[in-house]
């Protein structure tokens, strides 16, 4: 399954607020109230790529979009990056998600400069740490209470997974 990925629009939106509403996504703190808060944080992204605080793109598989990824950089390292990335439920287990991580880690290790990338995930998510072992990614422990969760209100244990150049 090719994928392709592009950066973020304003009119990928309405499948944003979609996929991120979905009641069997958990693990992904996001989850915008209304289609006009999605929208807003989607105009924030030309600024963000400018000036090298998140590089977020839309994954595309034939015309629909299926998920976004991006890279998130950290502004008091700014060598390490953090990887992102949710796809929608009728697509899981398609390998997606691993393509998206690939073309984050090129992106971060080369037009970026980045020395360390880094994925942090939900303890129960084993689908996002199988993606992680598969692209080569080491676990380097248990993060307590380092994601804040909008859908709970209360903060998350993560795992840290990296790869450093």
């Amino acid at each position: 399954m090719n994928i392709t990925i592009r950066p973020q629009r304003p009119s990928d939106a309405n499948r944003f607020f979609e996929i991120l509403n979905n009641d069997n996504f958990v693990y992904f703190g996001a989850r915008p109230k209304t289609l006009k808060e999605e929208i807003k944080f989607l105009k924030k992204n030309t600024a963000w790529r400018k000036n090298n605080f998140a590089h977020n793109f839309s994954i595309i598989l034939g015309k629909t979009v299926v998920g976004a990824c991006g890279i998130h950089i950290n502004q008091h390292r700014t060598f390490i990056g953090e990887i992102g990335y949710f796809v929608d439920e009728q697509y899981w287990g398609k390998g997606i998600a691993t393509q998206a991580v690939k073309f984050l880690e090129k992106l971060g290790f080369g037009k970026l400069k980045l020395n360390r990338i880094e994925i942090l995930m939900d303890p129960r998510n084993k689908a996002s740490e199988k993606v992680a072992i598969k692209c080569g990614y080491k676990k380097e422990g248990l993060m307590k209470k380092v994601v804040f969760s909008k859908r709970t209100n209360t903060y998350r244990d993560c795992y840290l997974y990296a790869k450093v150049k």
